[in-house]
């Protein structure tokens, strides 16, 4: 058992590797850069898996605790941990919150059954379900608005994507006319990103307008597109698989055009966030297991980085400030969160 630690605060300074793209041409540079990296836990939990964070620096997430129950949590901006579960649960994932102090998610029933909540700043919860007779409802982003995307499955376990408007109305859709909609981001505008199967079982990106129309997306040499995250301009970011089964991560411009997010010497990447100036986070693979993060820059440089003593950095996602929310093994194997950003 692991108990609660204060929060440590790691300045350090390192030879940060920046690799900037150049008409095509990989240029490597040594400069100093400034990290700083903040790690937490809430008590007792022996395995911490942040899931976002909000404008405000606040992170939702979830913990595992020492008898391997779930439990939701919000960290707030100054810190502190408030452990996240509606009346009923039997364990609990906290996925998004804003800055008003919402936080959404999902529960498990003692049934087996789950469910979707709003959290509200006071403490309050509602729980809801997308379709009547559905039993997997999974809330999985959240706008500052305090508008809802996720995925369900209906009484004949096929799965949709659903959008629920602050007022608690839920919408169902199906992208682009195909099947198991996944909508996994919603940006401030209410469009909303996420995948869908096509009649062969293959997964394409979708973009839904704020009004329900959708466009399909696959970048160049695709055969599986997974989107995973869109700033308020419409940039989109996710991953996607070649002919060769390799992994590449990748930007779609709101214009529609590409741009493959890969550092270099990477095996395999996933790109996880995209903060509204266009800077992109994610984690790649050099072909071995150990896990590595990385800031793509609007101008195109790469920063790789790694939180101290820790085979795998797990960046999943970065706000407005430049703070990039993740999780790290450094503490004997057991994952805790982290907050990292750079010094200006």
């Amino acid at each position: 058992m692991h108990p609660k630690r204060p929060s440590t605060f790691v300045r350090y300074t390192v030879l940060a590797t920046l690799l900037v793209v150049l008409g095509g041409v990989c240029l490597a540079q040594t400069e100093p850069a400034t990290f700083h990296f903040v790690s937490f836990a809430p008590k007792g939990a022996q395995g911490t898996y942040p899931g976002s964070i909000d404008s405000a620096g606040q992170v939702a997430g979830f913990y595992l605790n020492s008898a391997s129950v779930l439990h939701g949590f919000l960290r707030k901006a100054g810190g502190i941990i408030v452990s996240v579960d509606p009346p009923g649960s039997v364990g609990t994932v906290a996925r998004a919150s804003n800055p008003a102090g919402v936080v959404s998610g999902y529960y498990g029933d003692a049934s087996g059954h789950y469910h979707g909540f709003v959290r509200d700043s006071n403490g309050h919860y509602v729980s809801f379900d997308a379709a009547s007779g559905s039993t997997l409802t999974i809330p999985l982003a959240m706008n500052p608005q305090g508008r809802i995307a996720g995925l369900y499955n209906d009484a004949k376990q096929a799965t949709h994507g659903f959008l629920r408007t602050v007022a608690g109305t839920v919408v169902s859709f199906d992208a682009c006319h195909g099947t198991d909609t996944i909508a996994t981001s919603i940006n401030s505008a209410g469009q909303i990103a996420g995948y869908y199967s096509d009649s062969s079982h293959l997964q394409h990106g979708f973009l839904r307008g704020i009004h329900g129309a959708c466009r399909s997306f696959d970048p160049p040499g695709s055969i599986k597109t997974l989107p995973t995250a869109m700033n308020d301009a419409g940039a989109i970011v996710g991953f996607y698989l070649d002919a060769s089964q390799v992994q590449h991560g990748f930007l779609r411009k709101p214009c529609g055009t590409y741009f493959n997010i890969d550092p270099p010497g990477s095996g395999s990447t996933n790109v996880t966030g995209i903060a509204p100036d266009g800077t992109a986070v994610g984690y790649y693979s050099r072909g071995t297991a150990d896990q590595h993060g990385f800031l793509r820059k609007p101008d195109g440089t790469f920063i790789s980085f790694d939180a101290p003593g820790a085979p795998d950095t797990v960046p999943l996602g970065i706000n407005k400030a430049g703070q990039v929310v993740g999780n790290e093994n450094s503490h004997n194997g057991v994952y805790r969160g982290f907050l990292f950003s750079i010094v200006p």
